[in-house]
């Protein structure tokens, strides 16, 4: 197994306490995100980068991913920040992509993490033919964003998202279909198609995305009280929480996931600033238990 953390996620604002840290519970991975002695991925240069680069190597550690807020940004409230149709944010995200490109040759990551095209207010009100017609240009969107890293020798990760036109495994698979491109690959947030309103099975992932999953982001979830439903079974989403100490079922889904998906980088996010007071015991603890919570499942 890979085992990678969102080096954000273990608390410090030095970049090198966290690198020891992530050394410290044995990972082998980082996926850079934000608190980069000051940057985030979006903001960082290159040269900035080559240097924190020389410290993951330090630590005896390697890059997996680098995930950008800046691709097709999400907005969780308020009017969308572009037009899905505009051919100016186009161009303007493929000069973006070809930042984060540089980034990745000066970090040796392999993996550029981008979001999907967002999703309107209305969209779940659309007719069937006009749903269909935004997932196939989503789909064609993002396959020039493959196509641009393909060149490059790196690999992007679209990541399912609430607010995108990708938000859960059934959305997935309508991107995989419309995109018919073998060099799509996934960076599956779990948690997140529960957050949209789809509990993820292992049905739903052997039936729509196995075999594209690149990476997952791994967290646990409590469930909203009351919320159980012949509609929902499993409730729905309530908060972010310790994984093992929640109400997610972890198991069936991951061992689906591996036996899948086997070269699949596990990469813990605990989103751990959104945490109920009386689950934050730490930032480094919580990861630690989440690690060897994951590791006791697949054993």
């Amino acid at each position: 197994m890979k085992f990678s953390i969102v080096t954000d996620m273990l608390g410090k604002e030095s970049f090198d306490e966290a690198l020891q840290e992530a050394k410290n519970l044995k990972f082998d991975y980082v996926e850079l995100r934000a608190k980069l002695d000051g940057d985030t991925i979006d903001s960082i240069s290159v040269d900035k980068a080559k240097q924190l680069g020389q410290k993951v190597k330090e630590h005896g550690l390697k890059v997996s991913t680098l995930s950008s807020w800046a691709i097709n940004p999400c907005t969780f409230s308020g009017p969308p920040r572009y037009d899905n149709y505009d051919d100016n944010h186009h161009q303007a995200m493929e000069k973006e992509l070809d930042r984060l490109l540089d980034l990745a040759d000066a970090l040796d990551a392999e993996n550029v993490r981008i979001y999907s095209l967002y999703r309107s207010p209305e969209f779940d009100q659309l007719s069937e033919n006009e749903q269909e017609e935004q997932y196939k240009h989503n789909a064609a969107m993002l396959n020039k964003h493959v196509k641009h890293a393909t060149e490059r020798g790196k690999t992007i990760l679209v990541e399912n998202e609430p607010p995108t036109l990708a938000n859960t495994i059934f959305e997935l698979g309508k991107l995989i279909k419309y995109a018919d491109n073998p060099q799509l690959r996934l960076n599956w947030d779990i948690v997140n198609g529960w957050r949209a309103g789809e509990y993820p099975t292992p049905v739903l992932y052997e039936r729509h995305i196995q075999g594209y999953v690149g990476s997952v982001h791994l967290k646990g979830a409590s469930q909203l009280v009351n919320s159980v439903s012949n509609e929902m079974p499993e409730g729905r989403f309530n908060n972010f929480a310790i994984a093992g100490r929640d109400d997610f079922k972890h198991e069936e889904i991951l061992k689906a996931l591996v036996s899948g998906d086997p070269d699949v980088i596990l990469t813990i996010d605990t989103h751990y600033p959104s945490f109920y007071q009386q689950d934050k015991i730490g930032e480094v603890e919580v990861v630690r238990l989440t690690k060897e919570f994951i590791e006791n499942l697949l054993k």
